[in-house]
């Protein structure tokens, strides 16, 4: 009998995102974190939370009251004798959900990810 893989899951921020969850109320800030938490914990990334349609499909997010954080998931198979499933949650937007705006938080994900401007810092 085959034992399943063991999963790995890391979890990433943008340096936008981490700035826009700087600029949110405390309590949502935290919120949200809270929620991408659980992400360490649950049996996939892709199925805990919504599946974004549209320019941003193949993102989900999470979210917290009217706001939403943005997220991808990267799954890369690593082998060295044990297959490890290797889950990289990477954030790439937080922010309120305010239609017909700039600010929206899908209209500032869209763009992040149409220009390919992804700073991720090193991991904590």
């Amino acid at each position: 009998m085959n034992d399943p893989p063991q999963r790995l899951v890391t979890i990433q921020w943008t340096t936008t995102a981490k700035e826009a969850l700087r600029g949110l109320p405390k309590k949502v800030a935290k919120g949200l974190l809270d929620k991408a938490e659980e992400l360490y914990k649950c049996e996939d990334p892709k199925t805990a939370h919504k599946p974004l349609t549209g320019p941003l499909k193949g993102n989900y997010r999470i979210t917290y009251a009217r706001y939403r954080a943005v997220y991808s998931v990267e799954e890369e198979d690593i082998a060295n004798g044990d297959v490890f499933v290797h889950i990289r949650v990477l954030f790439v937007a937080a922010g309120i959900r305010k239609e017909r705006s700039k600010k929206d938080v899908y209209a500032v994900a869209q763009k992040i990810v149409e220009l390919g401007v992804v700073n991720i810092d090193p991991v904590d």
